[in-house]
This record gives C-alpha cells, sequence and structure tokens, in this order.
C-alpha cells in the first residue's frame, strides 16, 4: 500500500485541487487528502500508537475512512478492519477482537459506539472521527521506511464466525509507471463497504491511478444523489445492491444515470433474472461480474457480453492467477467433473489470523482451497455450485444448491432463489427452497405458483434434486458478507416447524 500514499503526495503536490474522495456529506481533493492524513499519523503517535502497533478500524463508507487508511499506511501500523454494520457485533465481541489483536486503539463513530454501548472506559483507546479535530494535530510529513506491514480483514464470510484474513499492504500495490496517470480524473462510486477486501482493493487502485473514489453507504437514495451531483462512470457493487437499486429505480420512475459507463458486481454469481433485467440497460453500459474470496482477491471475471455463449459461468482466471478442481483426495479433475476450486495467485493471503489450523487446512502448497464447488469447462471457464459445507445430501445423492437455485431462477415470476438443507430423520436433508417473487400474491394464488415452480423443476432436474418445499420470502437475508445467509433461512424453517 505504500504506493497509495506515495500517489496521494504525488497528486497533491502535483494539482492539489484534484478531486480524490467524496462521499454525500464531504469532498476532497488530494491536496487535503495528503494533509488530514498527515495530520492522523499525529492523532494516532497522540494516542500512544507505534511502528507495528494495531488499530481496530470500524468505519461505514465516509471520508475518513479513507483519511485514517493513508495515516495507518504512513504510521506503518497493521490496521484490523471490521464489518461497518454493527448489527454483527456486540460489546464484547469488539473488545475480544482488541485482546485478540493486542489493539492499542479503536477508531469508529458516535453511532456505532451509541449502537455498541461502547464506552470510553473500554480496555483500549477510543477515538471517535465524530469527535476529533484532525486539524489540532500537526501536518507533519512522513517518509515511509518500507517496513512492510500486514492489514487484517475481519469478515464473518459464510460460516457466521468472525475470521482474520491476513494479508502484505504490499499486494496492492499497482506498479505503476508515471506515464499511466490519467490527466483527467475519472469517478469510481462504491458501494459495498470499504472494509471488503474487493472494495479496498478497488479504492486502492483507483487512488494509486490518480482517479477519483465516491463511497456510499448503504442507500438507494444517496447513491441516486451521487449520480446526479458527480459525473461517475464506474460503479462496484453486489447483486444485491444493484437489484435493490433496479427496484428503486422502476418504483419512482428513474433513469439509469448517463455518466455510467460500467457496473462491477461482487459476492453472489448474478442469478439470471438478473441478467435479464440488466440487459434492459442503457446499450452503452457494460458489465462484469466478478468472483474471488477474502483470502485470494479476485479470481474470474465475465463481461455481459459472454453470458450467452456461457450461460452459468463466472468466467475465465484473470492475469497470473491458475485454478485447478480437486477431488477429495486431493487429485486433478477433468473438465467438466464438479469439485473443489483450488486457486495459485500472488495476491493469496498470508494466513488466517491467529488460527494456524485453519490456515494449513486451506494452504496447501502453492494453492489456496476455496471451500467452493465448481467444474472448468474445455475451454477454461469455470461455474460454480455452491459452497462445500452447503452441499446437501438427501438419501445418498449429493446435492448442489447453485444447480437448483439456478433452475428455479428460470421459472416465471421468481426474482430470486435459495435453497438450504434441512434435517431428515430418513433422507438426510432434504432441499428447501426459498424463493422471492416479483409480485404478491393471495393464498390460493401462492398455492398454484408452488405447484408450478415445483413442476418446472421437475422437468429440468433429476428427480432427488426437486425441491421437497417451496416457501416464499419477501427478502432474502444476507449475511455480513453480502450473501445469503442460509443459516438464517434454516432457522426460520425449523422454527416454522
Amino acid at each position: 500500500m505504500d504506493e497509495v500514499s506515495t500517489s496521494v503526495a504525488l497528486w497533491a503536490a502535483k494539482d492539489p485541487e484534484r478531486a480524490a474522495v467524496i462521499d454525500d456529506h464531504a469532498a476532497l481533493t488530494y491536496g487535503v487528502l495528503d494533509e488530514r492524513a498527515n495530520r492522523w499519523v499525529s492523532a494516532l503517535q497522540a494516542a500512544g500508537v507505534t511502528p507495528g502497533d494495531g488499530v481496530l478500524l470500524m468505519l461505514p463508507n465516509r471520508v475518513e475512512f479513507i483519511e485514517v487508511l493513508v495515516a495507518t499506511i504512513r504510521a506503518e501500523v497493521v490496521p484490523y478492519l471490521m464489518n461497518s454494520n454493527a448489527a454483527y457485533y456486540t460489546a464484547n465481541d469488539v473488545i475480544d477482537l482488541a485482546v485478540t489483536t493486542n489493539a492499542r486503539l479503536l477508531i469508529t463513530t458516535r453511532e456505532f459506539m451509541r449502537e455498541l454501548k461502547l464506552h470510553k472506559e473500554a480496555p483500549f483507546r477510543l477515538l471517535c472521527i465524530d469527535e476529533v479535530d484532525v486539524s489540532e494535530y500537526p501536518n507533519n510529513a512522513v517518509h515511509l521506511t518500507g517496513r512492510g506491514t500486514d492489514i487484517v480483514f475481519f469478515t464473518s464470510g459464510t460460516t457466521g464466525t468472525p475470521k482474520g484474513i491476513l494479508v502484505a499492504k504490499s499486494i496492492f500495490n499497482l506498479r505503476l509507471s508515471a506515464s499511466s496517470h490519467v490527466t483527467k480524473p475519472r469517478f469510481h462510486l462504491l458501494i459495498q463497504p470499504l472494509a471488503f477486501r474487493g472494495s479496498m482493493t478497488t479504492a486502492c487502485n483507483i487512488l494509486q491511478e490518480g482517479n477519483t473514489v465516491v463511497v456510499a453507504r448503504q442507500s438507494t437514495a444517496i447513491w441516486m444523489d451521487l449520480n446526479e451531483r458527480y459525473p461517475i462512470s464506474f460503479i462496484n457493487l453486489g447483486p444485491s445492491d444493484l437489484m435493490r437499486w433496479l427496484d428503486d429505480m422502476e418504483r419512482i420512475g428513474a433513469k439509469f444515470p448517463s455518466s455510467v459507463k460500467h457496473i462491477m458486481t461482487n459476492g453472489e454469481p448474478l442469478t439470471n433474472a438478473l441478467k435479464s433485467r440488466i440487459k434492459e440497460l442503457p446499450s452503452h453500459v457494460r458489465v462484469t461480474d466478478l468472483y474471488g474470496t477474502s483470502e485470494v482477491g479476485m479470481i474470474t471475471m465475465i463481461n455481459d457480453d459472454e453470458w450467452a455463449n456461457k450461460e452459468g459461468s463466472c468466467g475465465k482466471p484473470v492475469f497470473f492467477i491458475t485454478v485447478r478442481i480437486a477431488d477429495e483426495n486431493n487429485r486433478d479433475l477433468p473438465a467438466g467433473e464438479v469439485g473443489e476450486v483450488w486457486v495459485k495467485t500472488r495476491y493469496r493471503m498470508k494466513a488466517y489470523y491467529g488460527d494456524p489450523e485453519a490456515t494449513s487446512k486451506t494452504c496447501v502448497g502453492d494453492f489456496v482451497r476455496t471451500g467452493d464447488m465448481g467444474f472448468l469447462d474445455e475451454q477454461g471457464y469455470l461455474y460454480l455450485c455452491g459452497r462445500k459445507h452447503d452441499m446437501i445430501k438427501r438419501s445418498g445423492f449429493r446435492i448442489f444448491p447453485g444447480e437448483v437455485e439456478n433452475v428455479l431462477q428460470e421459472a416465471s415470476g421468481v426474482e430470486d432463489a435459495v435453497v438450504v438443507g434441512i434435517h431428515h430423520p430418513e433422507r438426510m436433508q432434504e432441499p428447501i427452497a426459498f424463493i422471492r417473487i416479483r409480485e404478491p400474491m393471495d393464498a390460493e394464488s401462492e398455492a398454484k405458483k408452488k405447484r408450478e415452480i415445483l413442476a418446472f423443476c421437475a422437468s429440468r432436474l433429476a428427480r432427488y434434486k426437486v425441491p421437497a418445499y417451496v416457501c416464499f420470502v419477501e427478502e432474502i437475508p444476507l449475511n455480513a458478507a453480502g450473501k445469503a445467509n442460509r443459516l438464517e433461512l434454516a432457522q426460520r424453517w425449523r422454527d416454522q416447524l
């Protein structure tokens, strides 16, 4: 990340009025960002933080996040990034995390402190960005020593248990040549939390290119307002975010922003229903679906002009990334056979923080086991079938939820679908389909629609793969990683029995 700091300083000297970071309340130029980052370094030092120490960051998508991030690079400390949704933590969770990491300081907001009932008597220093007047601290230029500190992303992933992904800061350096810097900044809107590795990577790339980072909280009204105020050309968001945005624009009769040229989605794969809606966007808008994990970063990508010929694929490996499909004995599988996705890349994590056992199970030689199941076709395109631990075992047969979900999403009136395995005393597990439909229905119409959906599945799937039951939901709940919360859906089913 040294080059992020260097790029900020370079543009601050070369073009101090150039737009650097924007949110719905503030806009910082590169000159101001450079100065405030230096003052934050002084604030960290005043709080007793020294090079190599850890600092917990629990911040929403605000300009201050970028200020503090650049400061942690310059102060050569280890930032521990926490999900910006306080609903995923209790005060004890935060205290335990501070103890585990030996963090000297927590930087957060007044809102998070109130929601978590954190008090300044906590066993670590607290800095609230709403209360700190960073202008009171010295603006001292900082010279990096190349210490090579790390960054840790704390994520609940898909299991619900917080885990730390330890990554070297150096892998976020683009190593751009001076001639690669653009003359006029391009505005990039980032909607997913900056505490996610994918969003952090994108933000670092934008700053190193001398472009403008526009960060937004989880509000479609804010997204639309920012697009009206700034010439945003690129948007990075999750599929559920995009669906929600399109729904709200349709509801109020708003047009898609004319300045947007490229949309990149990551998180859950795009559903067929969402792809159909994307096709209705202006023809000049390019859409890229990206697949990656916190452990290895980006793995594959596929553009919308490839969807027709590679239906259901998440694309081919990018850059110098190698993907192999392995069976339960770690042997390579031929094209078309389903196994676990293993990835080899220079962008891999160093370890799971404080968990050598989990690290040794996941990192095998040069490869990282993703826990995702899938297969490669003859042309090297990857197709995902679901998480390994989500696989359903029904009367001795294996069912991959992704395969069933893809079929359900093609059924008439289905907006989204998630299939979960529920314990059954005789058949081990039964697949239950949770479906979000486009239009509300009365009881009679719902019963008829459920029969139609099951009949559609029976015409497309082997008999043992057809869901045992269909349950309609208003929304598919999401976990901290922005993916379908299968644990919550399973609990909902058990609660209604």
